[in-house]
């Protein structure tokens, strides 16, 4: 009697999950969308154009190191500090304002600010927090993890924040190392805003993005190469997280590295591939040793 009431609650449970998958499927895609607003003004070819090239500029820029300093030269280490945390931050701000001259930002949240409006993007994100583990344990984190997005973020975030991965594909890999490079910081640059996420945020979502079902479904619904460059980002997060000794979920990133860097040599839109590739294959060489060393 006993066994079949164990059977009948993990059947029960089940069908809650796949219930719950089904949800998550017609919220995403069947919700109707509300009809857009028409804007009559146009960003001119011209300036358009401009506006791209110095958004290229300004992403490219982040790719630069710290200017190395020696013993020699101590005076000129706050100062070399100072200028690539402004610089940082300054490439950040213009990404927002060469969006606000988008016509489809425009037209989908007229007269908006779009810096401004990724400040409360931002604080709502940490202040909730997904959980990267535990599935397996306990099927409520499932379903948490499915609608957490959904949950954090209203309908307009979420519509503004596909519009601008779609038609941003062309910089897509300088501005996500753009962004990558603002949100690990950490101590190096002065946060008077309390803006940037805390590690152990950035750890939290790159284990949603990696390890969860709900993270996994919305990358999977983006195109591949936001999904490669997410994960590849949310791996080197994890990485980091793991040597300061916050990884507190366990999550191992061994596994998702050779699929990854598979993908990644046949997808043939990538200009920093060879990168991507040698920076997994150092990752998958630490590992391993230290898993030889253990």
């Amino acid at each position: 009697m006993k066994k079949s009431r164990k059977s009948l609650i993990w059947w029960w449970l089940l069908l809650l999950v796949v219930l719950a998958l089904v949800g998550y499927y017609l919220y995403s895609e069947l919700w109707p969308k509300p009809e857009e607003v028409l804007v009559t003004e146009k960003v001119s070819p011209a300036k358009e154009e401009v506006l791209l090239e110095e958004q290229q500029k300004a992403a490219e820029e982040v790719r630069k190191p710290i200017p190395s300093l020696t013993e020699e030269e101590p005076t000129e280490k706050p100062i070399a500090e100072e200028d690539y945390c402004m610089k940082i931050e300054k490439n950040i701000s213009e990404f927002f304002v060469y969006l606000d001259q988008k016509n489809y930002v425009r037209n989908l949240i007229p007269k908006t600010n779009t810096y401004a409006r990724f400040k409360r993007l931002l604080k709502r994100l940490a202040a909730r927090p997904p959980i990267p583990a535990g599935e397996g344990k306990d099927p409520k984190i499932i379903i948490r993890n499915i609608y957490h997005l959904f949950r954090v973020l209203d309908r307009k975030d979420l519509r503004l924040i596909r519009e601008v991965i779609k038609n941003e594909h062309d910089t897509m890999e300088n501005s996500m190392e753009m962004f990558y490079t603002w949100v690990m910081l950490g101590d190096r640059c002065p946060d008077p805003e309390g803006l940037r996420p805390s590690m152990k945020t950035l750890y939290r979502y790159a284990g949603f993005f990696l390890n969860s079902t709900g993270g996994r479904a919305y990358l999977f619904r983006r195109s591949i190469g936001v999904r490669l460059l997410t994960t590849y980002y949310c791996i080197l997060i994890v990485h980091e997280a793991d040597k300061k000794r916050i990884n507190n979920y366990g999550i191992d990133i061994l596994p998702f590295i050779a699929p990854l860097r598979e993908e990644i040599t046949i997808y043939p839109d990538f200009q920093f591939q060879q990168e991507y590739i040698d920076k997994l294959n150092q990752l998958e060489n630490y590992y391993l040793e230290k898993r030889q060393a253990s």
